[in-house]
């Protein structure tokens, strides 16, 4: 057999780990929609393993465990938000811009859609149910708003920062949260890239509103 034959022979590892990646994407797809509709304690590891066609103990090669499996969910969608805005902090990476920092958070929440929805319900979990995993994000993301209004030059009175916060919070996951509403009530598909960029353009302006504010104080 040549060299360049045996160049483009296909890896058996690669291949393995390949299609093991792909199984445990599609688990992670199942979980993220099954937890936003029902919730983590009403999903089981057997109705995630069913919508997904694998069965229960090939799910285990993946996830060791429900709680394991709901973490990585998070950490999916939840991480690459985080690292926008850490870079946007630190002003490095490809577009560290704080005026096109809710785009890109946007767009990477439009690869999840589901998981607003997950964050949703941790906020609204009884403190005798805390959903700890939920609510270390956010409090994680809470204090990422804190540290971009600072970077950023913008330093409201305490009480008007929680309610920046809170209301850029409803603009970006509450957009996602209420998808199934709008939906349900008109023909519209809010996750159309027409739809995404409207609400871009909401929150640019309500991050304007809040830059100008901040200068007339000044």
């Amino acid at each position: 057999m040549s060299q360049s034959a045996q160049s483009i022979s296909p890896d058996p590892a690669s291949q393995r780990t390949s299609k093991g990646q792909r199984t445990a994407d599609r688990l992670l797809d199942t979980a993220e929609l099954l937890f936003a509709q029902q919730g983590y304690d009403a999903t089981s590891l057997r109705d995630i393993a069913a919508a997904a066609n694998i069965q229960q103990p090939g799910l285990y090669k993946h996830f060791e465990s429900k709680d394991a499996l709901y973490r990585q969910v998070l950490q999916r969608a939840l991480q690459p938000l985080a690292d926008q805005m850490e870079a946007t902090i630190e002003g490095s990476g490809q577009q560290p811009s704080f005026t096109t920092l809710t785009d890109r958070l946007m767009d990477v929440l439009a690869q999840h859609p589901n998981v607003s929805m997950l964050l949703i319900r941790s906020l609204l979990s009884q403190p005798a149910q805390r959903d700890e995993i939920g609510m270390a994000w956010v409090e994680r993301l809470a204090d990422y708003g804190r540290r971009i209004t600072h970077a950023a030059a913008i330093e409201p009175a305490q009480d008007d920062l929680i309610l920046q916060i809170i209301a850029i919070f409803n603009l970006m996951f509450g957009y996602f949260w209420a998808a199934s509403l709008t939906r349900e009530f008109s023909t519209v598909d809010p996750l159309s890239s027409k739809m995404i960029e409207g609400q871009k353009q909401l929150l640019r302006q309500f991050i304007a509103s809040m830059e100008q504010g901040s200068q007339l104080v000044e």
